[in-house]
């Protein structure tokens, strides 16, 4: 049966020493289903063809291709051999089902298509037909995944052969009966709603020289959630409204056994409670000032306004994976599950070091039952 155990016991015959928990989050309040259904969620990709990754600086990218310590297996392809375990166990075996969910930006057409040509078809030809990617989408085609239509992709619906995954590329997807949505996450950056994709397109290559971002993920330590909750304790007692929370992770955390989830969660913070933090649309609210928390409250809105009640908000874009918990009247939680990405650095902590160090993102986010997560995969040398 595909659960969180079983799931893990199989990233770790593929990554040993090597997953990370980035987010935890388990309340029976989700009232997601008990279907037996492990899901996984895959953010970002940003795949080029290599002759259009060439105009861009080497660390710049899309991360699977790097290779684990054993200097022999790439990320990415080593995570859908998991993938295709689970899947083929749970044929041969009859129990639990595996869905997977790609969450957009997976082809990046903005920076593979040249603004000499009038449509991205030839550009998702290329990327298609380059010998590694094309035998990861090949891969990620036979297991089935639905594919969210990002800003990256967004002439992804139109550029798809027939057969070719085209009926399974959606703008928004739903799972678990309802209690999940799924979208690419651009929709609420108002950078984003303000100028037009095609134009945000031809822009991208004026920058080639960009350089890999970094993002702080991972668990909070008792020390930085009481930093945050000072700032809230100062501005009771009439402390200036616009001194603002600094919410910085501290790093993906090392899992080597099933009790590590327990003894990080009894220590730990896991996740981030969005409640406390400021809404006022004045000075004040820290939706707009705390980067980490970009999109959280837009994505809340949207769930008032929505015709059907969702437990999970999934999506990626952000490229910075996180968990926040917020409440929807009379009391019930939402999750906005952000998977990150496979592009850029993160930081995750290692045994014996004090400090957090940055490595090349990799993260999935993945769900059974009413128990979600976030991992990260690589990172240890």
């Amino acid at each position: 049966m595909p659960n969180h155990d079983g799931f893990l016991g199989r990233l770790w015959e593929e990554f040993p020493q090597q997953v990370y928990l980035v987010g935890k989050y388990d309340d029976p309040r989700l009232e997601l289903p008990a279907d037996d259904t492990l899901r996984v969620f895959i953010p970002d990709l940003h795949w080029l063809s290599k002759s259009a990754q060439d105009r861009y600086p080497k660390d710049y990218g899309f991360t699977g291709n790097n290779l684990l310590p054993d200097g022999r297996r790439p990320l990415f392809g080593t995570f859908l051999k998991v993938l295709e375990k689970v899947r083929d166990k749970d044929a041969q075996s009859g129990g639990g089902r595996l869905e997977v969910y790609q969450l957009g930006d997976a082809f990046d057409l903005w920076r593979e298509k040249t603004n000499a040509e009038n449509d991205a078809s030839n550009a998702y030809r290329r990327i298609r037909e380059d010998p590694i990617i094309g035998n990861l989408a090949d891969r990620l085609d036979a297991l089935s995944v639905n594919f969210v239509s990002g800003n990256h992709d967004h002439w992804l619906p139109k550029v798809v052969p027939s057969g070719q995954m085209s009926q399974r590329i959606k703008k928004e997807w739903t799972a678990a009966g309802g209690k999940i949505r799924l979208t690419h996450g651009h929709e609420y950056s108002a950078l984003e709603m303000g100028i037009p994709d095609d134009i945000q397109a031809a822009a991208v290559h004026f920058w080639r020289k960009v350089e890999p971002s970094k993002h702080g993920i991972g668990i909070f330590s008792k020390n930085s959630m009481s930093r945050i909750e000072m700032i809230f304790k100062l501005r009771k007692h009439g402390f200036r409204k616009d001194f603002y929370p600094k919410v910085d992770p501290d790093g993906a955390c090392l899992i080597e056994k099933i009790s590590d989830i327990q003894d990080i969660e009894s220590k730990y913070g896991t996740y981030l409670d969005v409640a406390p933090f400021s809404r006022t649309p004045e000075n004040a609210n820290d939706f707009s000032h705390v980067s980490y928390l970009q999109f959280a409250d837009d994505i809340i809105a949207s769930e008032f306004s929505h015709p059907k009640d969702h437990s999970v908000h999934a999506i990626g874009h952000t490229h910075g994976a996180r968990l926040l918990v917020d409440r929807i009247p009379p009391g019930r939680p939402h999750v906005t599950l952000d998977c990150g990405g496979w592009l850029g650095l993160c930081n995750v902590l290692l045994k014996g070091k004090a400090e957090s160090v940055m490595v090349p993102s990799a993260q999935i986010g993945v769900q059974y039952g009413n128990d979600i997560r976030i991992y990260q995969l690589g990172g240890a040398e």
